[in-house]
């Protein structure tokens, strides 16, 4: 699904940027020095906008990254001219951008699989220099609304920058029901001006932010909490779900040729449970995932019979094909609208804009299915789309999507070692991953086949350090009704020197290791904003078989260790000349946010975790 929004795509590559700085000569590369809006409604969702922007450039760095802005529009479905356009030196002088500084190109995307009809508007600035103001005014037309009727837009102010000066003013037409809701924000209703029509309304916020904080890793979506002003005609979610309902269900119609493919999928199949299964992984399988948005295609799928004839969709259209092959033999479903990102709450004014992706509930089975996660076994989400705020647009009704549940949505590796004479080790992993789990593991194993597999047991050996060579046997990936599990031989390069005193921390090899990689996730003490977080439960079973000649002196000693939604414990056993070990590191949080008071808990889980991985097995 496709978000569009008349907001400048500035402040991601910025955020982007600061991530890579260090903290401690932190300095922000950029100050909103002016942001000005002009929004003129109309009744029928057409809108105008005026808006000026200036932004200082205030490190060396900046100069570079953001030299050339870019102001992003709908080609389709809208006009942008830029009015004004300079660079202000130091010094007060100022370079004007010439016709060929200001260019209209194609809007770019990082996938290989998306197509759109945005534009973009290119600002190439003359002359930036540290201290620079970059300024431009620019008016855009938005001829025809994304949803006949409606208007939404909205803007959230990040604080991990500087604004020294927002404000928004709105001219609602008369007949265009409009909310509001600001936070952070100064004002409300301002006088109206000579010339407007009875019954037009007119409003003023104002922003300014002196201060900004130091950059957070993994902080949930500003929607979440930042300081923002957002205006919407839409009353309630059920308004956005019937609005999107009302232009996606006629694509959903159900054609012979829909209606033979679907007869020939389900059957051999006794139940509805599973005509949807193979339903659900035909499409899965068959249509490659392809984002066309054009025109009202950010929120219009295609009609479900030239999805079945391309064999190619974005998620709209895997739902709506879905959702007429399902309805062929008698199973009804609603698309759910769903952000898939890091937003965990709906915002209190319903907009479309919170919604990037869409997914298929089916009532009767009380089911969730996404079939653009290819790799997602039929019943289960990818992460993603785990425990996140839905609108099932066939009924207009909010839901949430399922969460994790520890008891069947797990990881369990096995892992038996002999230890060699000369200090090597012979090794094999046996690893199931239960629910959810398989849906990762799944896409990581599918970039390894036909690859050169000395490479890729090189490369996964050094996530620990650990050198050697073996092998890995899965399923394939694609096989949605099978089994998981990643099996693994190998041989490692010696790690304990012997004859003679030694000791040895117990390896990884080619098991996953998610023990040891949730290890390195750093604490971090200063955090002032939520961040994700995750549900999820590991155990480990690891044996080491000591040869005969060499003598087992100490073992590490067994761990419980409970704080918070984070418990840990690992038990040592000795059997003769062998160790048994065995981890369970269960991380079960009420949400998919963390609080900055839960960094303190998870400080103390990764003192403990490391501490207990770094264990030693002494030997002579």
């Amino acid at each position: 699904m496709h978000l569009h929004a008349r907001i400048v795509s500035l402040l991601a590559l910025v955020f982007c940027l600061f991530q890579g700085q260090a903290l401690a000569a932190y300095k922000p590369s950029l100050n909103f020095v002016k942001l000005i809006y002009h929004l003129d409604i109309q009744a029928d969702g057409s809108a105008t906008q005026v808006f000026e922007s200036a932004i200082r450039i205030e490190t060396a760095n900046a100069v570079r990254k953001f030299g050339e802005r870019r102001i992003s529009f709908s080609g389709s479905h809208e006009t942008l001219d830029v009015l004004e356009a300079y660079t202000l030196q130091p010094d007060g002088t100022k370079v004007p951008l010439e016709p060929d500084q200001i260019r209209t190109q194609d809007d770019s995307s990082d996938s290989d699989s998306m197509y759109t009809d945005s534009k973009v508007k290119l600002l190439i600035y003359p002359k930036v220099q540290v201290g620079s103001v970059l300024y431009y005014k620019a008016r855009s037309h938005q001829h025809t609304a994304d949803f006949p009727g409606h208007y939404a837009w909205s803007m959230y102010f990040s604080p991990f920058y500087m604004w020294s000066g927002v404000e928004i003013n709105v001219s609602q037409a008369p007949g265009m029901a409009l909310r509001y809701s600001t936070l952070g924000m100064t004002g409300g209703t301002a006088p109206l001006q000579a010339g407007d029509a009875p019954g037009t309304q007119r409003f003023q916020y104002q922003f300014k932010q002196d201060q900004f904080s130091l950059p957070e890793s993994g902080v949930v979506d500003l929607r979440d909490f930042a300081p923002h002003f957002a205006v919407s005609s839409f009353g309630n979610y059920a308004e956005v779900g019937k609005a999107y309902q009302a232009r996606a269900y006629p694509k959903a119609q159900v054609t012979p040729a829909i209606q033979t493919i679907a007869n020939q999928l389900t059957a051999q199949d006794p139940t509805p449970e599973r005509k949807a299964r193979s339903l659900y992984n035909w499409v899965s399988k068959n249509i490659r995932y392809v984002a066309v948005y054009v025109g009202a295609g950010g929120y219009v799928p295609h009609e479900a019979q030239s999805i079945l004839g391309n064999r190619y969709g974005d998620c709209k259209d895997h739902v709506t094909l879905l959702e007429a092959m399902l309805r062929a033999v008698g199973i009804e479903s609603s698309p759910a609208l769903i952000n898939s990102d890091n937003a965990y709450k709906l915002p209190e004014l319903p907009t479309p804009e919170v919604f990037d992706h869409v997914i298929t509930f089916i009532p009767s089975l009380n089911l969730y299915l996404d079939s653009t996660s290819e790799f997602a076994p039929f019943g289960l989400l990818p992460a993603s789309d785990m425990h996140k705020h839905v609108v099932l647009t066939a009924s207009g009704t909010t839901a949430r999507t399922p969460y994790v549940d520890v008891k069947k949505d797990y990881t369990e590796t096995r892992t038996s070692l002999k230890l060699k004479t000369d200090g090597s080790m012979q090794g094999e992993s046996k690893s199931l991953m239960h629910g959810y789990e398989q849906i990762a593991s799944r896409y990581n194993q599918s970039k390894y086949k036909d690859k050169d597999q000395e490479g890729i047991v090189n490369q996964l050996l050094r996530r620990f350090m650990e050198s050697g060579s073996g092998e890995i046997d899965t399923p394939d990936p694609k096989d949605l009704d099978a089994a998981w599990f990643v099996n693994a031989g190998f041989t490692l390069d010696p790690m304990v020197n012997v004859p003679g005193p030694s000791a040895v921390i117990l390896p990884v090899g080619l098991a996953p290791g998610n023990l040891r990689r949730i290890s390195m996730s750093p604490a971090s003490m200063q955090r002032k904003f939520s961040e994700s977080c995750f549900t999820q439960r590991h155990v480990e079973h690891v044996s080491l078989e000591i040869p005969s000649g060499i003598t087992l002196t100490q073992l590490p000693k067994n761990v419980s260790f409970k704080q918070g939604d984070l418990s840990y414990s690992a038990k040592y056993v000795r059997q003769k000349n062998v160790i048994q070990a065995e981890r369970q590191l269960t991380i079960q949080h009420p949400e998919r946010f963390c609080a900055p008071k839960d960094e303190a808990d998870w400080q103390a889980l990764a003192h403990v975790l490391k501490r207990d991985l770094r264990s030693q097995v002494f030997i002579r």
